[in-house]
């Protein structure tokens, strides 16, 4: 047994180092004498980068060196893709293939990719015709961004191009809601790169929902976007069974929308658990938060969705590339002063803002080859937001990327308030359109203990959502929190207490947005001395947890139990032990903990508590106990032992998850032997009396200490266990022999 466990581990360990992986490989350099800027880029594209002030001759243009490519290639398993812009190529190989190519005189660097992409759909809800709400020519959510203003003053994202990023478009070409892209030849280009091909229009139906909120039109009336006469380009990245592959995809169909002259980018895609760390959300770390940056460097409007992490356990915050600070992030309401549960929260690894401002995202897409459903998730937001972005294009065809994601910032509805959930809040036509400012709705005063806000006549007649934050001086946020304050209200008080030197206290009510700060600002006296009545006491909303460096600290796996039986003794390679033809068990009770130092590697400890029942039949015991007994046949026996268990452990990720996805555990345990009792059943030699007995008295003949090796396999909260005791339980001086020494279970983490 002991071979089968050692060959078990040189199986899973050479398993490892032996997998073929997917890597990028970067060259040195480029080889470009003939490259032409003109001839490569779409006339839209070169227009693009004179308005940005990019350099069409950059190096980061210039193609790759096709003899590196191919070098590389005959090396390698499998060609995957290669990038202009990070001058490498994408290969599949393992550890031998690797050597040889690192070996190239011509390449720089390898790198080990792990991604994969999440659709930001939450869930879906079949509906039936009448019960799709809409408010005249547009879907209802579409009027929380005043998006009728935008087509009344005659701004529908035309001669504006949109690339469009999912995982397919499955029945866009049949769907009613998209015959207006056909007639008018809007879709200007298709390439699926998962099978390097022009057809799209198969695959996940994700990208028909997701375009269906920038452009659908829903029985030839009600538009389900803002932005049904922009152009499109449309890339399929991602398919479920290449997910380390996606990164990749993902990052050439950015080369190629800037290629063909996109101006805005709609991603409701995003790369995190379970192959990122959440402290690599830093907008520089992951391949596509390079890819992003470039991109908007190039001119190009990148929109993404925050992820829809925010209700998990694990993973609550942003997912790349939403963390770059050149992209446009959205988030996820389901009104306009809340937020949905699902929706991440920023702020990003290295506290940027994030999101810069939320959209609707329970919304009505098209399903189907010719029908319609509600479906919600950040993924149906960001192109809410996209559209509103082809508009405001349209109407400022100047503005560059980076003027374009501010401008839609400051028509956020709570700007300049902002916070790590609504960001600038949700963006409104009406600032593009001349819509007038709204007056002020609210004052500040203070007393000696409190900051009190207190509404005007000129407020909105009607319960309004007050949203508050303390900040330091920097801007980064402390804590944030909204309220109802109702018609019958007076007002709202905040509690100086809860302001250190320097941090300031902001509040947004009904357009109007005020600061105070402790020890600077002095307000006047509340005018009421009865104020204190029948006014809104603030409570926090609960803390958000600092996910940022908890994937690399110590951290409790928390409670499982560990049940399993012992081989029989036959097996047991201790030799002649005999033992009742009964099959021994044990049960404890397990407390772990792990230490993740890399995103494959862990080390571990777990404590245990419990006991093991061993069958045994009287020859299996010392001599002197069966003197004790004489007189008695020992019928029926268990040796119960019980212990307290330490055991140190190395893990190995087989997923390279975050969590329990695919684990093998390789450990050391040491025992702690508190008590052992003998219990049987014995005959009377004279009158064939039955007797039951439950004595402590093997105790002095049992070592209080013993050791042995553990090895584990499991899959998220389920383990195989094999073990092996090196020590004996019986003292050498009392019993040859010993107990069984190996025993297989399982473990439910």
């Amino acid at each position: 047994m002991k071979r089968i466990l050692l060959i078990a581990c040189i199986f899973f360990c050479t398993a490892q180092l032996s997998a073929q992986d997917l890597y990028w490989v970067f060259f040195t350099d480029k080889q470009h004498d003939n490259f032409n800027p003109y001839e490569y880029f779409d006339p839209k594209a070169i227009v693009r980068y004179q308005l940005a002030g990019a350099d069409l001759y950059d190096e980061t243009n210039y193609p790759v060196t096709p003899a590196y490519v191919q070098g590389v290639t005959a090396l390698a398993t499998e060609y995957v893709g290669e990038s202009r812009w990070f001058n490498a190529t994408a290969v599949t190989a393992d550890e031998e293939q690797l050597a040889a190519i690192r070996a190239l005189p011509y390449v720089a660097d390898v790198q080990r990719i792990a991604s994969e992409a999440l659709m930001a759909e939450e869930s879906t809800d079949e509906v039936s015709e009448w019960d799709t709400d809409s408010t005249g020519h547009f879907m209802e959510e579409l009027t929380w961004m005043q998006g009728e203003k935008f087509h009344q003053a005659g701004f529908t994202g035309k001669g504006v191009r949109i690339a469009v990023f999912d995982g397919g478009f499955d029945e866009v070409d049949k769907h009613p809601a998209f015959a207006h892209l056909f007639k008018n030849f809007q879709i200007v280009k298709t390439w699926d790169f998962t099978k390097r091909k022009e057809n799209v229009y198969h695959g996940h139906y994700h990208g028909r929902m997701v375009l269906s909120c920038i452009a659908g039109i829903k029985d030839d009336t009600v538009h389900l976007g803002l932005a049904p006469d922009a152009q499109f380009l449309l890339a399929r990245t991602e398919v479920k069974a290449e997910k380390t592959k996606e990164e990749v995809w993902w990052v050439q169909a950015l080369e190629w929308a800037d290629q063909n002259g996109a101006d805005i980018v709609n991603s409701s895609l995003g790369y995190g658990d379970p192959l990122h760390y959440v402290k690599e959300m830093d907008g520089r770390t992951s391949r596509v938060a390079k890819g992003a940056a470039t991109a908007a460097d190039k001119g190009i409007l990148v929109c993404t969705a925050m992820g829809n992490e925010g209700a998990k356990r694990d993973w609550k915050v942003l997912v790349t590339p939403a963390d770059v600070d050149k992209v446009l992030s959205v988030g996820s309401v389901h009104g306009l002063s809340t937020i949905a549960y699902y929706s991440s929260f920023g702020p990003t690894a290295d506290g940027r803002l994030k999101p810069n401002v939320v959209a609707p995202g329970y919304d009505l897409v098209a399903n189907g080859s010719d029908g319609y459903t509600y479906s919600q998730g950040t993924s149906f937001a960001t192109p809410m937001v996209t559209g509103f972005a082809a508009c405001v294009k349209q109407m400022h065809p100047d503005y560059t990327a980076m003027q374009l994601l501010k401008e839609i910032e400051k028509s956020g509805n709570h700007y300049p308030f902002y916070d790590y959930q609504f960001g600038y809040g949700i963006p409104q036509a009406g600032y593009f359109t001349g819509e007038k400012a709204k007056p002020e709705s609210f004052k500040l005063y203070e007393d000696k203990d409190y900051v009190y806000l207190i509404p005007n006549d000129t407020a909105t007649k009607s319960d309004i959502t007050l949203f508050y934050k303390v900040s330091n001086g920097d801007g980064s946020i402390v804590k944030y929190g909204n309220d109802f304050i109702s018609k019958s209200s007076k007002g709202f008080v905040f509690d100086k207490a809860d302001l250190e030197k320097g941090q300031s206290a902001h509040f947004w009510y009904d357009g109007t947005y005020k600061t105070y700060t402790l020890n600077k600002d002095n307000l006047p006296a509340p005018p009421d001395s009865n104020i204190s009545n029948n006014i809104v006491y603030y409570e926090w909303e609960a803390d958000k947890d600092n996910y940022y460096d908890k994937k690399s600290k110590f951290y409790s796996a928390g409670f499982s139990l560990r049940t399993g039986f012992t081989i029989p003794a036959m097996w047991s390679p201790s030799g002649n032990i005999h033992t009742a033809d009964r099959v021994s068990r044990s049960l404890f009770a397990v407390w772990g903990n792990t230490f993740k130092l890399a995103k494959v590697y862990a080390l571990g400890l777990n404590l245990s508590f419990g006991s093991t029942w061993f069958a045994v039949d009287s020859a299996s015991l010392p001599m002197h106990i069966e003197q004790i007994t004489a007189g008695y046949e020992l019928r029926k026996k268990n040796v119960k032992v019980t212990s307290f268990d330490l055991e140190f452990f190395q893990r190995f990720y087989l997923s390279k998850s975050s969590r329990n996805r695919g684990i093998l555990d390789m450990g050391i345990y040491g025992m702690w032997n508190t008590g052992s009792r003998l219990k049987g059943k014995f005959l009377s030699e004279g009158d064939d009396e039955i007797m039951m007995t439950d004595q402590n008295f093997m105790r002095p003949q049992m070592n209080k200490l013993a050791w042995g090796v553990r090895l584990r396999v499991g899959w998220e909260h389920f383990s195989i266990y094999g073990q092996y005791r090196i020590s004996n339980l019986w003292k050498k001086d009392v019993f040859s022999n010993d107990l069984p020494k190996i025993e297989v279970g399982v473990q439910l983490f």
